[in-house]
């Protein structure tokens, strides 16, 4: 198996399962977590049947050269102290891409990844919890690579985009799923380690699209109109309402208002080495 070859000289290699169809790569995870798979691991799967993201909104998952992947921990800490894990996880992946492909991906709070404002990727953590503490960390991600903008279905071909309609050549999927692994294994285990608050903040900073920009924030029938103006170091949204007040949101939707200035969120020609 490449991926597995190209992973074996890692200090902490992990193993990893491809499929080439399944309902969901989280799902399989749950599965094989209830069958007594010992974790950490890795699923791979070409296709999904039932893709999801949060709130079980189905992610559109074809067969196409994309990325469909899951990572499986045992963390061992307290929910609590997850809170800001997805959100590291997102930056760790912009990173990832902006080096490896060369371009400006930008993460929307809590957990899509954008590419010139239009959706390229999606972020869901899932736990099981036992007695207050976290047994099993599942991190799923599902990512638009070699994929054309043709092959979406027509209500995403306006919203959606993939790595390579940007960068017009196709993507060594092996490879890039290879290093991917190495990076976000890497960043479970600084996380683990609070290695991350060192760099959080300034690289929240760097990938913010919604930083100064107009958003509306709802949270159930509560809607809330304001300024987004970055993230605490919990990982909370801050809103600057119209009263001059900043409120920290934990959960919620957030949408760009209508005139926010995507032009201005995604400067050309830019990576970050």
């Amino acid at each position: 198996m490449l991926i597995q070859a190209c992973l074996i000289h890692q200090p902490r290699p992990l193993r990893v399962i491809c499929l080439d169809q399944i309902d969901s790569t989280n799902r399989e995870a749950e599965r094989l977590l209830t069958a007594g798979q010992p974790a950490p691991f890795v699923i791979i799967a070409r296709e999904q049947t039932r893709g999801h993201g949060r709130r079980k909104r189905p992610w559109h998952s074809a067969a196409n050269g994309n990325l469909y992947i899951t990572f499986v921990f045992r963390p061992e800490l307290r929910p609590v102290e997850l809170q800001d894990f997805t959100l590291w996880m997102g930056l760790n992946v912009c990173e990832f891409v902006a080096n490896f492909c060369k371009i400006s991906p930008g993460l929307k709070w809590p957990n899509d990844l954008y590419i010139a404002g239009r959706k390229a990727g999606g972020m869901l953590t899932e736990a099981r919890v036992n007695a207050n503490q976290v047994r099993n960390l599942v991190f799923g991600l599902g990512l638009n690579i070699n994929g054309r903008i043709d092959d979406f279905p027509p209500g995403l071909q306006h919203t959606a985009i993939s790595i390579t309609d940007v960068t017009g050549s196709l993507l060594d999927l092996n490879c890039f799923a290879a290093a991917l692994i190495d990076r976000i294994n890497l960043a479970y285990h600084q996380f683990i380690a609070s290695e991350h608050r060192e760099h959080f903040l300034d690289w929240w900073a760097r990938y913010d699209i919604l930083a100064n920009q107009p958003v509306l924030v709802t949270q159930g029938t509560h809607k809330v109109h304001g300024v987004a103006t970055g993230i605490d170091a919990n990982g909370s949204l801050l809103v600057h309402l119209d009263s001059g007040i900043t409120e920290h949101f934990r959960a919620g939707e957030v949408t760009l208002s209508k005139n926010a200035s995507w032009h201005e969120v995604f400067p050309s020609a830019a990576f970050f080495a």
